[in-house]
């Protein structure tokens, strides 16, 4: 990923916690000399492992053990105008997160923690008070359409540009337009990533 240094991210706390909040990611691999993309979440559960799953219909649940693939997590964006700036040359551009993870997947067969990790994933989005995956033979059946694998990651690149290379003015200037048209995400997270809270009245 093209990443001017203004951009780079090295900081592993602040991936990890924008994969948690971004886990809807896309997963790229090659498949019989060709490219395969799907999109899927992918998670860190309690033991600090990422983890997703596949149909076993999907031509990626046949991704062979060792081959490299790259998984893509994005979280904030935003379009941002010359008009955003408070100085006076600038031109268009786009604001916004990704994070590469290269790595490998491990497919699970074992039975038993397929079901573990099935049980962890429901869990982390449903939360203590929410649907509960049942002990049941039926819903147990399900494991046999799907395949969790382990994402194990070699390599992560990380990008975050929201103007680090501009003036505090203009920082500051852009975050309060990106709240002014609504877009207080990109604003929230701009002001994280550089540092800068836009004043308000």
């Amino acid at each position: 990923m093209y990443t001017p240094e203004a951009f780079k991210i090295d900081d592993e706390a602040m991936i990890h916690t924008f994969i948690k909040a971004n886990s809807f990611a896309t997963l790229i691999a090659t498949i019989d000399n060709r490219l395969e993309v799907t999109h899927l979440p992918i998670d860190r559960l309690q033991d600090g492992r990422y983890y997703g799953h596949l149909s076993r219909d999907n031509p990626l649940s046949t991704i062979k053990r060792g081959a490299e693939v790259c998984v893509v997590f994005t979280g904030p964006h935003a379009y941002i105008s010359p008009n955003m700036y408070a100085s006076e040359f600038n031109v268009p551009t786009w604001n916004y997160s990704a994070v590469h993870c290269y790595g490998r997947v491990e497919y699970m067969e074992d039975e038993v923690e397929v079901w573990e990790r099935f049980h962890g994933v429901v869990g982390r989005y449903e939360g203590e008070e929410g649907w509960q995956l049942p002990d049941e033979e039926k819903f147990q059946a399900l494991s046999e359409y799907i395949r969790f694998f382990e994402f194990k990651i070699d390599t992560i690149e990380a990008k975050f540009k929201f103007n680090q290379n501009k003036s505090d003015e203009d920082i500051q200037s852009v975050i309060g337009s990106l709240r002014d048209v609504g877009n207080a995400k990109a604003a929230d997270f701009m002001e994280q990533v550089t540092g800068k809270r836009h004043l308000r009245e």
